[in-house]
């Protein structure tokens, strides 16, 4: 990991980029529960079976089919598999199947960021972006010259956007990289992000990358 500096970019501390505890490097992400597309998924399987064992035992007790039934029959015998109407509904089931093997395969809750956690007995905990980026905000402020900040934290890197109220621009960008550094290494994350600091001047509104 490294953080901006005036200069291009500097190394961060190696505490804060390599844990050296083992289980902090095995840390790995939280998974969602996936409720929501569970449910519907299940809702749909459950109200297609249904119906269908529903028309099933309707007609074996004498009656006749109903026109749902009829009607899908007529077209299932009818439309070749070169029909566009095929064609249409084979690509949205597929791309529904894609869509459940993606959040099966994948872990979700991407605003949760592991936490380094040692002789816990297995409890683990995370960090919400938008706290690290309240936390990294504050720090920003906090730094001399600095007179507005914006944070946006993801997975694997930080975005900070400061307005230099007074002082030398990259003075002010250069002290705030280095309080950035040690803020990011107070967050106690598995993986600390990737910090990229720009700056602007309030009066010219001159971007200093």
């Amino acid at each position: 990991m490294s953080l901006a500096s005036p200069a291009g970019t500097a190394p961060a501390p190696a505490a804060a980029d390599a844990p050296d505890r083992p289980d902090a490097v095995r840390a790995r992400r939280f998974w969602s529960a996936r409720r929501n597309a569970a449910a519907l998924a299940a809702l749909v399987a459950v109200a297609a079976a249904g119906a269908l064992l529903y028309e099933e035992i309707y007609i074996r007790s004498g009656n006749r089919a109903h026109a749902w039934r009829t009607w899908i029959s007529d077209q299932l015998a009818d439309r070749h598999l070169d029909d566009a109407w095929v064609i249409a509904g084979s690509a949205v089931v597929c791309a529904l199947g894609l869509w459940l093997l993606l959040l099966a395969a994948t872990p979700g809750l991407r605003r949760l960021l592991p936490l380094a956690t040692e002789d816990t007995g297995g409890l683990r905990a995370a960090l919400d972006r938008r706290a690290a980026a309240a936390m990294l905000r504050r720090a920003a402020l906090e730094t001399p010259g600095v007179r507005e900040a914006g944070v946006k934290v993801g997975r694997r890197r930080a975005r900070v956007r400061a307005v230099v109220g007074f002082g030398d621009p990259g003075e002010v960008k250069a002290a705030l990289a280095e309080h950035l550094s040690v803020e990011r290494g107070r967050l106690g994350l598995v993986r600390p992000p990737m910090v990229n600091v720009k700056v602007r001047t309030q009066s010219k509104g001159r971007r200093r990358s």
